[in-house]
């Protein structure tokens, strides 16, 4: 297996960017990844400590609102720009009070009524705003080609990546044989990690990440072709060390 593309999302539930190489630490989660969300409004967020982790189900997210998937974000640090149908949207600096109240306005003219309130960007002080809380395992996620193809062939669909939002994919002949790695530790360029779990997918899958559009349910599909609704691994850093594109990955137990 070798690594085929590097992926972080900045934006929880928005369009993630690709990265050439990373410099994974131990016990931390992926580089600059879902440091960032944008609360939906609900009053639950008024309840809550700022910076602190928050559910998944208090943010914007494409298994609720699959239009999120045709903003196209370009990163440049905390500068965020949102391009919609080719046009630029919004351009502004995430961190900054006037770049905040820029995202928040267009977020709130993008989704109307669909959510509790009005739509909030936030940013966690430590960690990621990723589907466990930091504290816990600080986990990042890797997949393999083959399982993302074979995927497509299941559903009639073409095979994206982007529809999976994996950190790390890797390039595999198999479909699912990363999954063998479960239990194992593993190298990639000098960092080393250990797989603990796979990723159980959930209803964000049936968004096509080229149209914004919303298929079929694919669990079921998922489930009836191959007895799991599992596509990709958690792993946690346990060596520090930078991996860049093309690395081979090496198993060590």
């Amino acid at each position: 297996m070798i690594v085929d593309s590097l992926w972080h999302f900045p934006v929880k539930g928005l369009t993630g960017a690709c990265r050439d190489t990373v410099h994974l630490e131990a016990g931390k989660h992926f580089p600059d990844d879902r440091l960032y969300a944008i609360g939906n409004g609900h009053p639950k967020h008024d309840e809550l400590t700022p910076g602190l982790w928050q559910k998944k189900a208090l943010f914007l997210q494409q298994m609720k609102i699959e239009a999120l998937a045709a903003l196209d974000c370009r990163f440049d640090g905390t500068c965020l720009d949102i391009h919609h149908h080719g046009k630029l949207v919004v351009s502004a600096d995430m961190d900054s009070a006037d770049g905040r109240h820029d995202i928040d306005a267009f977020f709130a003219e993008f989704v109307g009524d669909q959510t509790p309130g009005a739509p909030r960007l936030m940013r966690i002080a430590e960690g990621s705003f990723a589907d466990t809380p930091y504290g816990e395992h600080a986990l990042l996620t890797l997949g393999g080609t083959a399982s993302v193809a074979r995927f497509a062939e299941a559903t009639d669909t073409t095979p994206d990546m982007r529809r999976f939002r994996l950190n790390i994919m890797l390039q595999t002949d198999t479909p699912f044989e990363e999954a063998s790695l479960i239990g194992k530790r593993v190298k990639l360029g000098a960092a080393v990690v250990k797989v603990v779990d796979p990723v159980g997918r959930c209803a964000a899958i049936d968004v096509d990440p080229e149209t914004a559009l919303r298929g079929p349910h694919y669990l079921p599909m998922m489930e009836k072709a191959f007895g799991h609704t599992d596509l990709g691994i958690f792993a946690e850093v346990v060596e520090s060390g930078p991996v860049s594109i093309g690395d081979r990955l090496e198993q060590l137990d």
